[in-house]
C-alpha cells in the first residue's frame, strides 16, 4: 500500500471495530491469493513482541524471511481460514536428554525421529545441523542458513509438501512454517550461541520452547549439560534410564532421559543427577580435569606487553603425552592478536574503535589495531586520542604472543598451528597429520569433531569468567565442559582438560573438580550458581533489562520508573551492568563523520512486570519520534 512517496508491504491482522476518523488510502494490491502464515506464527510473533519489548513489525522482520516483507508471492499457501490455535494448548510433557557423549546423544535423536512423526530438530550452529542431516540420510529436509533466496525457496518447498516429515536446521529453522509438528528437539540447548547478536537480541531456544507450547507439541531439550532455566525445570522431573543400540545392534551404556509430567510433588534434584549415564570410562570423572595454580607456574614475559603468559610444566608434560599417544593437543586462549588492549597510563582509558566504540586489540603481524566488534582497523597511534598522553601500554597478551612460547616449549617435531576460525590451510594440515599442537580461540574446539584431541589446555581459564556479565561463569563452565566431551572420535573418554587458574578447583570450577560418573559436575555448578542468582535477583529468576537512549530520554525514563515503581540503576553507555553512578553524556561515534555525536546514557533494571514496563516505554516508541530515534532495549530472561 502507498506510504509517503513509496510503498510498504503490510499484513492484515484484524478488522477494525470502529470507523477510522481520518484519510484512508486505497490498497495498491493484494499480494497472496491464500494465507501464508501458519496458525502458530501470529501467536508466536505477538509473544515475541511482548517478551522482547519490540513492535509487531520488528518481530515480523526478525522471524519471517526477508522476501516476505519485500512483497514476493509464494507459489503455494496454506488452506484458507485455518483453524485458530490457542496459546499454551494442552500438549505432551517436556523431555530432557543430557548425555555428554555426542555420539550417544545424536543416536538417541535418530531413534526418536525414526517413528516418522513430523519433527523439527534445531542446532545452535548450522554446520552441526548439516552434519546430523548427513547422518540421518534420506527423508530429511535441511533448512538453509540465513539468506533471502534460500529461506523463501524452503517456504515454497514446505507449503508444496516437498519437505517431508523431518526438518533439520540451525537457528533460522525456528520459525519455519512446517505444519502439524508432533515434536521439537532443541540440541545443545545450553549453548550461548542461541542468543542472537543483532537487535532485537533474543534467545532462539526460548522461541522454540514457546512454539512448542503454542502448537501443543512435544518439546525435547538436550545437550551435554542443561542451561540455567532447564536445570530449574529438572527439579520437578522424575528420571529413568534406558539402553540405546547402535546400528550394529550393540547395546550402549544407559543414557539419562527425563520426562517431566505435570506433577504436584517435585522430586529430589539429587535423584535426577544420580541417574545420569553410568559410564565406565578409562579415566573416570574428576581425574580428567587437571588444575594448575598460576601462582606456582612459570610465566615468561612477553615483549612489549605488561602482562605475562603462563606456560606451566604440567601443560607441557600433558601436551607431550597427548602427542605421543597419537592425538592432538589444544591450547585455548580466547584473545586474538598480540595484545587484547592498549591502555593510556596517564588517563587510564583503553583505546576504542572510532566507528562503533568497541574494544581494540593489537595485531603485530599487521601492525594495526583491530576492533573486536566491527573489525575496523587503524594504525597504532603514538599518543592517546583522549588526553594526548604518550605512555601507551599493551595488556593481556594474545595468540600472536603465545605462538613463539609454544614453539620454544615443545621438543616434539610436530605441526604447531593457529586456529581462530575457518583457516582452510590449517584444517588441511590437521586432517593429514595424526598429532600436533593447535593454539587458538574457542573456535578451535571445532577440531574435536574432526580429529582425536587428547588434551584441551586452557591457558587463562580465569579470563573466560572475568567478564562482568552476570552469566560469565556459566559461559566459562560450559566452554570447559564442552572441551572435555565434544566430538565423536574414539578417544572421547580419554581426553584430559587442563586449566591454568588462580583459583584451582574453587568457585565456578568446583563442579569440574567434583565431576564423577553418576554425578556430573554441572549439578554442583548450577546449585551454587542459581543460589547466587536468586540472592542477587538475576535471570532466570528475574528479567534483566538494559536501555540505551539519549541522556534526555533517560531522565524522562527515570521519572516514569520512579512512579511505577521499578528497581533501576544508571551507568555510562557501554559500561558493564554492574556500574553505577550519575548520568553522563557519553559520546557514541556515528557511522557518518558529518553526523554530530549524540549524548547517550544507559539505564538497567530488574523486573518481572513486563506489561508494566511496556506501558512505561510506549510513549518513547511513538511514530512521531522516528526522525529522533528510539531507545535500544536488550532484555535477558535466561
Amino acid at each position: 500500500m502507498p506510504v509517503g512517496n513509496g510503498g510498504r508491504v503490510g499484513v492484515v491482522l484484524d478488522e477494525a471495530e470502529d470507523d477510522y476518523d481520518g484519510e484512508l488510502r486505497e490498497i495498491s494490491a493484494v499480494i497472496d491469493s491464500a494465507p501464508i502464515l501458519p496458525p502458530f506464527l501470529m501467536p508466536l510473533i505477538r509473544w515475541f513482541s511482548e517478551t522482547y519489548l519490540c513492535g509487531i513489525g520488528a518481530a515480523m522482520k526478525t522471524l519471517l524471511p526477508a522476501n516476505f516483507l519485500k512483497g514476493d508471492e509464494l507459489d503455494a499457501g496454506i488452506s484458507p481460514n485455518p483453524p485458530e490455535i490457542e496459546a499454551d494448548a494442552a500438549r505432551p510433557p517436556d523431555r530432557f536428554l543430557y548425555e555428554p557423549r555426542d555420539s550417544v546423544r545424536l543416536l538417541r535423536y535418530a531413534e526418536m525421529l525414526s517413528d516418522g512423526r513430523p519433527s523439527l530438530i534445531c542446532f545452535p550452529l548450522y554446520d552441526a545441523a548439516k552434519a546430523f542431516a548427513g547422518i540421518i540420510g534420506g527423508g530429511v529436509f535441511l533448512y538453509p542458513r540465513s539468506g533471502a533466496k534460500g529461506e523463501w525457496s524452503a517456504w515454497n518447498s514446505i507449503f508444496s509438501g516437498n519437505a517431508g516429515n523431518i526438518l533439520v536446521g540451525g537457528q533460522t529453522a525456528a520459525a519455519s512454517p512446517m505444519p502439524g509438528l508432533a515434536r521439537i528437539i532443541v540440541e545443545d540447548e545450553s549453548n550461548n550461541a542461541w542468543r542472537t547478536l543483532r537487535p532485537p537480541i533474543y534467545n532462539v531456544r526460548s522461541l522454540l520452547a514457546k512454539r512448542a507450547r503454542i502448537e501443543g507439541t512435544e518439546l525435547v531439550l538436550g545437550g551435554r549439560m542443561p542451561s540455567a532455566r532447564a536445570y530449574r525445570m529438572l527439579s520437578s522431573a522424575p528420571s529413568c534410564s534406558f539402553e540405546v543400540k547402535d546400528p550394529k545392534g550393540e547395546a550402549l551404556k544407559p543414557l539419562l532421559e527425563i520426562t517431566k509430567p505435570h506433577l504436584k510433588q517435585p522430586i529430589d534434584r539429587e535423584i535426577v543427577s544420580a541417574q545420569s549415564a553410568q559410564q565406565e570410562l578409562p579415566r573416570g570423572g574428576g581425574k580428567n580435569f587437571l588444575f594448575v595454580d598460576l601462582k606456582l607456574a612459570y610465566s615468561p614475559s612477553v615483549k612489549g606487553v605488561q602482562d605475562a603468559l603462563a606456560v606451566s610444566e604440567p601443560l607441557v608434560r600433558e601436551t607431550e603425552a597427548a602427542i605421543s599417544e597419537g592425538s592432538w593437543a589444544l591450547w585455548i586462549l580466547d584473545r586474538k592478536g598480540y595484545a587484547g588492549e592498549i591502555v593510556c597510563e596517564e588517563c587510564g582509558s583503553s583505546l576504542r574503535c572510532p566507528k562503533c566504540g568497541g574494544a581494540m586489540r593489537w595485531e603485530v603481524s599487521a601492525d594495526r589495531l583491530v576492533c573486536v566488534a566491527c573489525r575496523a582497523g587503524e594504525r597504532v597511534p603514538m599518543i592517546c586520542p583522549r588526553c594526548s598522553g604518550r605512555l601507551l601500554t599493551a595488556k593481556r597478551p594474545g595468540l600472536e604472543a603465545l605462538l613463539p612460547l609454544a614453539k620454544s616449549a615443545l621438543w616434539s617435531p610436530v605441526p604447531i598451528l593457529v586456529v581462530t576460525g575457518d583457516e582452510t590451510d590449517a584444517l588441511d594440515v590437521v586432517r593429514k597429520s595424526k598429532s600436533g599442537l593447535v593454539i587458538g580461540t574457542r573456535a578451535a574446539l571445532s577440531l574435536c569433531d574432526l580429529v582425536n584431541v587428547g588434551l584441551a589446555g586452557w591457558i587463562d581459564a580465569d579470563g573466560e569468567a572475568r567478564s562482568q556479565e552476570y552469566d560469565a561463569r556459566a559461559r566459562a563452565f560450559g566452554l570447559v565442559w564442552e572441551s572435555r566431551w565434544r566430538g565423536m572420535m574414539k578417544n572421547f573418554g580419554e581426553r584430559r582438560v587442563l586449566l591454568q587458574t588462580r583459583r584451582p578447583g574453587k568457585e565456578w570450577q568446583r563442579g569440574l573438580a567434583a565431576d564423577r560418573p553418576g554425578k556430573p559436575g554441572w549439578t554442583f555448578f548450577w546449585q551454587d550458581e542459581l543460589r547466587e542468582r536468586r540472592d542477587f535477583s538475576m535471570p532466570p529468576c528475574v528479567s534483566l533489562v538494559k536501555i540505551d537512549a539519549d541522556a534526555d530520554d533517560i531522565r524522562l525514563l527515570t521519572e516514569r520508573f520512579d512512579e511505577a515503581p521499578f528497581e533501576y540503576w544508571l551507568s555510562d553507555s557501554g559500561d558493564s551492568q554492574n556500574a553505577s553512578g550519575p548520568i553522563e553524556a557519553a559520546s557514541t561515534p556515528s557511522r557518518s563523520k558529518a553526523q554530530p555525536k549524540t549524548p547517550r546514557a544507559t539505564i538497567w533494571l530488574r523486573t518481572n512486570r513486563l506489561s508494566a514496563l511496556r506501558a512505561a516505554l510506549r510513549p518513547f516508541f511513538d511514530i512521531r519520534r522516528a526522525k529522533r530515534g528510539y531507545p535500544s532495549i536488550t532484555i535477558r530472561h535466561e
